[in-house]
């Protein structure tokens, strides 16, 4: 069972990741995390290293902000995966292979083109 949470836990900080905003990567990279406390797994975001991780999920008060819920939106997306994890329907390989294909090939083409985006800026000084 333990097993089953971890793994529900490391689908939705994938998924929570490649979903966050990515102005530094600060966010994404540094502040979620799975953190383990009185023997229970959780994701946790923000904290010292992005304390303003809150703000990026909420409504502004002046103009919009095109991160709004963010987080809701990631749970609601991890909530099938994380279903079929606890009620022991998926195998690890699957699990694997669903993430590749899923998450992990969308994370690098994000950070590629976030990189491309600041080679482009320094190019431009």
């Amino acid at each position: 069972m333990q097993n089953r949470v971890y793994q529900c836990c490391k689908i939705l900080q994938l998924i929570l990741i490649t979903n966050a905003p990515k102005d530094t990567w600060n966010l994404a990279l540094n502040s979620i995390r799975i953190v383990q406390e009185n023997g229970e797994w959780y994701v946790a975001i923000g904290g010292e290293i992005a304390p303003y991780a809150v703000y990026t999920n909420e409504r502004w008060n002046r103009g919009i902000n095109p991160n709004e819920n963010w987080i809701e939106k990631s749970i609601e997306e991890a909530m099938p995966m994380i279903r079929r994890i606890m009620s022991d329907a998926i195998s690890t390989a699957e699990i694997n292979e669903w993430t590749l294909k899923n998450y992990i090939n969308r994370l690098t083409r994000q950070y590629r083109e976030h990189i491309d985006y600041k080679r482009q800026l320094l190019f431009n000084i």
